[in-house]
């Protein structure tokens, strides 16, 4: 195994955004298999500490693959592009941001946990069209497009934990 292998490349896949997520599992599984450190008790110190270093990096990278924003975040940075800390957004997009918030405000303040229900399938929908025009988008190379979608994935997954502590509240848990 080679330290130096990007994420994509320690699972034997091609980089792309669309990853097909049974075969991620399958070969994460057989990876860690190969590799766990119980494997190795025995064998040594420099042994054993290799094997906890390499499950911790396939862990990582199973962590990283399996989720479409830390993917997407990280087929960006394998471009050398990074995100901003402030970046500069579309006057569009900000008044989308307050939109949804005031939305899930009244849906919380509806009391039935069936708004917030209906809310959390929106968003969802929300989320899987941004993440498809970001394949789209990073397929063809249209990085400053697909890193915008980059944020507003990441404005839609805060949302969406919001939304669901909102659900929380209402069912009591």
């Amino acid at each position: 195994m080679n330290f130096s292998q990007n994420f994509f490349e320690l699972f034997q896949l091609t980089p792309h955004f669309d990853v097909d997520e049974a075969e991620l599992s399958e070969r994460f599984q057989r990876l860690q298999r190969r590799i766990h450190p119980d494997r190795f008790v025995g064998q040594g110190a420099q042994a054993e500490r290799l094997a906890t270093q390499w499950a911790t990096h396939i862990n990582e990278a199973f962590a990283t693959l399996s989720d479409r924003l830390r993917r997407a975040i990280y087929l960006l940075s394998m471009q050398a592009i990074d995100l901003e800390e402030n970046p500069s957004l579309s006057g569009e997009f900000l008044m989308e941001q307050i939109t949804l918030r005031e939305s899930l405000d009244a849906a919380e303040k509806s009391g039935d946990p069936q708004v917030i229900e209906d809310f959390i399938a929106e968003i969802e929908g929300d989320s899987e069209q941004v993440a498809k025009a970001f394949g789209e988008l990073f397929e063809s190379k249209a990085y400053d497009e697909a890193l915008q979608r980059v944020y507003q994935l990441q404005f839609l997954k805060k949302l969406m934990q919001s939304a669901r502590a909102a659900e929380d509240r209402l069912l009591g848990y």
